[in-house]
C-alpha cells in the first residue's frame, strides 16, 4: 500500500525516483535533470465565528465535509498555510446600520422590529462603476452564507457557484429590476443558473417571520418547491447581522453600442428577454402577495381559537 501510494504521488508530481542503494558501482541510470513541476494547490474553505477561533466553544464548517467541532477548528486556522479571512470587507465601512428586521426588508404587512432586535451592518453590495456586478466581499459572503448551490437536489459547493440575482436585474431600467444585494443573490452551479436563466422556472427569495431566509421555486405549472431547509444562517446566526445592499442612485452600467455589418443599432435587451422578466416579476407579485394572504388566515385563526381556562373545578 505504501509503495502504491509513492508511485501515485511521483505520477502526480511528474517526479523520478533515483537509485538509493548506495553502491558506487550501481547500473541504475542517474535522473534526467527536469524543471519543477507546477504545483497544485488544494484550497479548504472553514467557516466559524471569531469567539471560536478565539478559545470559545462553538461549531464549524468544512466545504465538502460539515460541521466540525472547535478544537478542529483551531487546528486548521493554526496551520502556517492557513489564511483567516472576515466575511465583511476590511478597508470598506459600512454604510449604515439597521435594526435586524428593518423597514426596507420587510412587507408592509409584517410585525413591527422589536425594540430587542439586534442590529444589522449594512455594507456595499455593487461595484460603483457597475450595479450589476456585485462586490468581492458581497459575492464571498452570499457564498458563505449559502454553503451549498441553492438549486433543488443540488449538493455542489457554493464557493466553485455563480451568484445569481434572484429578481432579474433589468438592465435598461436598473430602479425597476432585482437589486444587488445579499437579499436578493444567491448561489447557483452554472447548471442550475443556465436553468433559471433559459428556463420557466421562478425561484423567489425571502425572509419568514422568524428572520430565516427562504428559497421557493416556482414551476411553470405553478407548483412551489422548497429550497434548501437551512443555510449557514442556522449554524452560525452572526451572519443575519450581515447585509450587503445596493446603492439607492447607483448609476446605470457603462455600455458600448457597436452597429453591426449593416450599420444597424442591435438592440440592449430583446423583447423575448424583457417579456419573461414582466412574467417572472408577476409571478413574485402573486407568490408575495399570497404569503401575505396565508399569513393574514393564520393570525386571524389563532385569535378566534377559543379561550379555555385550565383551573381545576369548580370554576
Amino acid at each position: 500500500g505504501q509503495r502504491k501510494s509513492d508511485a501515485m504521488c511521483a505520477l502526480l508530481t511528474r517526479s523520478v525516483f533515483a537509485c538509493a542503494c548506495g553502491e558506487s558501482d550501481c547500473t541504475a541510470p542517474p535522473p534526467a535533470p527536469t524543471a519543477p513541476a507546477a504545483g497544485t494547490e488544494i484550497v479548504i474553505h472553514v467557516v466559524t465565528d471569531a469567539d471560536t477561533l478565539a478559545g470559545g466553544s462553538g461549531p464549524g464548517w468544512v466545504d465538502g465535509h460539515g460541521v466540525i467541532c472547535d478544537e478542529h477548528v483551531r487546528d486548521l486556522a493554526a496551520r502556517h498555510d492557513a489564511t483567516l479571512a472576515p466575511v465583511t470587507p476590511v478597508r470598506t465601512p459600512p454604510t449604515r446600520v439597521a435594526a435586524a428586521d428593518d423597514v426596507r426588508t420587510r412587507t408592509a404587512n409584517a410585525a413591527a422590529p422589536r425594540p430587542d432586535a439586534a442590529s444589522v451592518i449594512v455594507f456595499p453590495g455593487a461595484l460603483p462603476g457597475d450595479p450589476y456586478r456585485p462586490t468581492s466581499a458581497c459575492a464571498e459572503f452570499v457564498r458563505v452564507r449559502d454553503g451549498y448551490c441553492t438549486e433543488p437536489g443540488c449538493t455542489r459547493s457554493a464557493f466553485t457557484a455563480d451568484v445569481d440575482h434572484v429578481a432579474e436585474y433589468d438592465h435598461a431600467r436598473p430602479a425597476r429590476g432585482g437589486a444587488t444585494s445579499s437579499e436578493n443573490l444567491n448561489a447557483k452551479c452554472r447548471a442550475g443558473h443556465l436553468h433559471k436563466t433559459h428556463g420557466d422556472w421562478t425561484d423567489v427569495q425571502y425572509r419568514d417571520e422568524q428572520g430565516r431566509l427562504v428559497t421557493e421555486f416556482v414551476t411553470p405549472e405553478g407548483f412551489v418547491i422548497p429550497g434548501e431547509a437551512e443555510t449557514l444562517e442556522d449554524l452560525f446566526p452572526n451572519l443575519r447581522r450581515i447585509r450587503f445592499e445596493q446603492a439607492a442612485k447607483a448609476p446605470p452600467p457603462p455600455r458600448i453600442i457597436v452597429p453591426d455589418r449593416h450599420g444597424r443599432q442591435p438592440r440592449m435587451i430583446t423583447e423575448r428577454t424583457a417579456a419573461k422578466h414582466a412574467k417572472r416579476r408577476e409571478e413574485r407579485a402573486r407568490n408575495q402577495a399570497q404569503r401575505e394572504a396565508n399569513r393574514h388566515a393564520r393570525t386571524a385563526a389563532a385569535n378566534c381559537q377559543p379561550k379555555t381556562d385550565d383551573n381545576p373545578p369548580p370554576f
